[in-house]
């Protein structure tokens, strides 16, 4: 016969193991059969608990809670379709390495498949999206809870490991949940030590990789979106402006490889290639003898058709975890080896080669179109808004940013900038699902000024988050009436189908749903007033959301005019 008692046992037991073992947040979805578990929680002063109803945008706010330092955050939901809803945020966390801990409640065997409420199959319900899953035994009276120390440490280490990633913990509990004096449990087991060290290369390797990149003087680095293992220090982006320039490559960074915007030596580092590189003259002019990729596939189009076309064979992959993101197949070499140590000890192995050439033909480049990028800046649409955002943030501030158009707008005009901004987006599976969520558990977990940068479409998708989730915020909503995305691609030409289908316009007002969810709401009509109403936000509690509308043929317009422009500029400097 099971009881409250033997049931909180259980729930401590592995709850304290998890807590000694680091864990300092968990993320609470209001159920009764996870009874156990909150009370667990609850009783303990190490743990800071979140409640929120939605298990969908609670996933995502555990998403964004993890990222920040790279600790893993548990999560605990109810018995039936409850944890079915963190499967975007799992998906997400899996693909971007981030350690999260869910701990789903369930009904025992003996009410499975047999019609019981509230009651599925939650036995590998995540899949093949999770590092480890456990689906545990009921509690029970004759059995000893001390495996499960054993458990909560193997469970950490597959979440925080090689790579990290999310972790399924099932725990069926029985009936009586909680009864009077079940509270008073002490389990008294702690957790078992991890100790894990940064992944670096052996001496003979470090001394052939540094001579391959100093007999290569047409060498690039391309950075796509990184998130360091606990926070963004800014080691790599330190290291690697040391090696570039003393290689005489090129750095091609977006924002959110974190290598863009710092305090860090910038001088090699090219802002604008989404704009060069969508000149053809120009990409094959500049085609690379070796590229040195860290980080994810790039976002923009233009880079990674470039580094396809010309990387084959030549191209270094590098990964801590020995994860081979490659997506055009054209990696040679994949190290295995954290970046910040592995480009810090290149830059004390390879000879400086002076002036390079390569590198300020490429530099004079980004600043010609430089020039056309900040010019295109007189009206407003979403180029120049994306710009605006990341000058007018101070330094040492964070900023989420929403796929579809706002990572590439901001990766497109926002410069180089001398100051350490943290530039965080969920690009994994590139989706628009749960940013909000996401982008308040960023801001819950550090104490930095923190801005969302998000479209109409992804604002209206996570209205839901600005319900359940409550932190200090400011969420600046480029506002183009429907899905602009779509109006670059081939799909817009279609006569039937566009307008229904890809635009999807919506008829939702924000201003109505930031009034219900008790969320100060601002509509701004230029960048100045956009700027200011960023800035000062920024520095009062709660949420506030900076509304911006644009148009959207215009914004279409605008984009490839700016674009033409930049070629113009190009072939007009004869940049060949």
């Amino acid at each position: 016969m099971t009881t409250a008692h033997d049931n909180l046992l259980w729930a401590s037991t592995l709850v304290e193991a998890l807590i000694d073992g680091g864990v300092r947040h968990v993320v609470i979805s209001p159920g009764s059969r996870s009874t156990p578990l909150v009370l667990a929680f609850a009783r303990r002063n190490k743990v800071t608990p979140h409640v929120i109803l939605d298990e969908r945008a609670a996933g995502f706010f555990a998403l964004g809670l993890a990222r920040t330092d790279g600790q893993p955050v548990a999560l605990v939901c109810t018995s039936g379709s409850a944890g079915a809803h963190y499967l975007p945020a799992v998906i997400e966390a899996n693909l971007t390495r981030v350690p999260l801990l869910l701990l789903t409640a369930d009904r025992p065997p003996e009410l499975q498949g047999c019609g019981a409420p509230q009651t599925i199959d939650q036995n590998q319900l995540f899949g093949a999206h999770v590092r480890r899953a456990l689906n545990l035994a009921a509690p029970r009276s004759d059995a000893s809870p001390r495996w499960l120390r054993t458990q909560a440490a193997r469970a950490l280490m597959a979440a925080t490991g090689s790579p990290p990633g999310p972790v399924h913990i099932n725990f069926p509990f029985r009936k009586p949940l909680w009864e009077p004096g079940a509270d008073e449990i002490t389990a008294g087991f702690g957790a078992a030590t991890i100790l894990r060290g940064p992944a670096t290369l052996p001496a003979n390797h470090l001394q052939h990789l540094a001579q391959r990149l100093e007999d290569t003087p047409n060498g690039v680095f391309v950075c796509g979106p990184w998130w360091p293992r606990g926070g963004g220090d800014g080691h790599m982006a330190t290291a690697l402006g040391t090696l570039a320039a003393k290689l005489g490559w090129p750095i091609v960074a977006e924002p959110t490889s974190q290598v863009r915007f710092g305090h860090h030596d910038r001088s090699a580092v090219i802002a604008s290639a989404d704009a060069l590189l969508r000149d053809t003259r120009f990409a094959k002019a500049h085609a690379p003898d070796c590229i040195v990729q860290v980080g994810q596939a790039p976002t923009s189009k233009y880079i990674g058709q470039w580094v396809a076309e010309h990387g084959q064979g030549k191209t270094v992959l590098i990964d801590p975890d020995g994860v081979w993101r490659d997506p055009t197949h054209n990696a040679d070499t994949l190290v295995v080896a954290d970046p910040a140590l592995l480009f810090e000890a290149l830059a004390a192995e390879v000879k400086g080669q002076g002036q390079s050439q390569w590198l300020a033909r490429w530099r004079h480049a980004d600043e010609v179109a430089r020039g056309v990028l900040d010019g295109a800046a007189t009206t407003l649409w979403e180029g120049p808004i994306a710009a605006a955002v990341a000058h007018a943030l101070p330094d040492g501030a964070a900023l989420h940013v929403s796929s579809s158009m706002p990572i590439r707008d901001l990766d497109g005009f926002a410069p180089s900038l001398g100051k350490a901004l943290a530039v965080l987006s969920s690009r994994g599976a590139n989706g628009i699902d749960g940013t909000i969520a996401t982008a308040l558990g960023e801001a819950a977990g550090w104490s930095r000024p923190t801005a969302l940068l998000i479209g109409d479409l992804a604002f209206l998708h996570d209205a839901g988050g600005l319900l359940t989730c409550q932190g200090d915020l400011t969420i600046v909503v480029v506002n183009n009436d429907g899905g602009g995305i779509f109006g670059f691609l081939p799909i817009a030409n279609h006569p039937q189908a566009y307008e229904p289908y890809f635009t999807t316009r919506q008829h939702a007002s924000i201003e109505g749903l930031c009034q219900a969810a008790g969320v100060v709401h601002q509509r701004v009509k230029s960048l100045k007033s956009m700027t200011e109403a960023l800035q000062s936000s920024l520095n009062r509690p709660g949420i506030h959301v900076v509304e911006v509308i644009v148009d959207a043929a215009q914004n279409i317009e605008r984009h490839h005019q700016t674009w033409r422009a930049v070629s113009a500029a190009l072939e007009g400097g004869h940049h060949e």
